[in-house]
């Protein structure tokens, strides 16, 4: 017999798999609490114990931004890359932002809305906290890989990361799924970060 924080949980992925499905296929603003409850088969009192549609737009957005970090932590970062891969530092980030780059592009409606709920302050994400730790981690990896010490490192990981989330939040308040333009904005960015500097 499951115990009854398994049911939680089980409730909790219902919900949250439900409303993804129903954000997906109706647009944000085209799905309300109540399709959730339906689509999950619970209560709308079930669905707002885990909040309201901004929370469950981000806890969507925070799994996918979550999952590219899963799939990338069996490589050890310090391994060579595979032969036909990014192999300048400017490459190498870039290709370290580009997937979070394609989620947005893929759901632009969707990225509008979960920009707008972020930056409202009024809900928070991992992707400021633990999510944003792990990428700044990768980028200073990469950097120090690449020969930079680790004050200058931890300086350009500092900016690198947050012209990312300008050019993000800058990119989602626009229409479109075209990411070359927001990362040739990076790689400009990167390339004058990563450049060695005049003594």
């Amino acid at each position: 017999m499951a115990s009854r924080d398994e049911l939680r949980r089980a409730t909790q992925a219902k919900i949250s798999l439900a409303a993804e499905r129903l954000f997906c296929e109706r647009g944000y603003k085209g799905t309300t609490i109540r399709d959730i409850a339906a689509a999950a088969g619970v209560s709308t009192g079930s669905v707002m114990m885990l909040g309201d549609k901004r929370t469950l737009l981000i806890a969507m957005f925070d799994r996918s931004i979550a999952e590219i970090h899963r799939r990338r932590m069996p490589q050890a970062p310090s391994q060579e890359p595979p032969e036909g891969t990014a192999t300048s530092t400017v490459d190498r980030l870039t290709e370290l932002l580009k997937p979070f780059l394609e989620i947005f592009a893929t759901q632009s409606e969707l990225s509008r809305e979960y920009a707008s709920a972020l930056v409202s302050g009024n809900h928070t994400s991992v992707v400021f906290k633990d999510l944003g730790a792990a990428l700044r981690a990768e980028i200073e990896t990469v950097l120090t890989e690449e020969g930079m010490d680790s004050t200058s490192a931890s300086l350009a990981t500092q900016t690198i990361y947050l012209s990312y989330l300008g050019t993000l939040f800058a990119w989602a308040g626009k229409s479109g799924s075209d990411i070359s333009e927001p990362l040739r904005k990076l790689r400009m960015i990167i390339s004058f970060v990563t450049a060695p500097k005049e003594a």
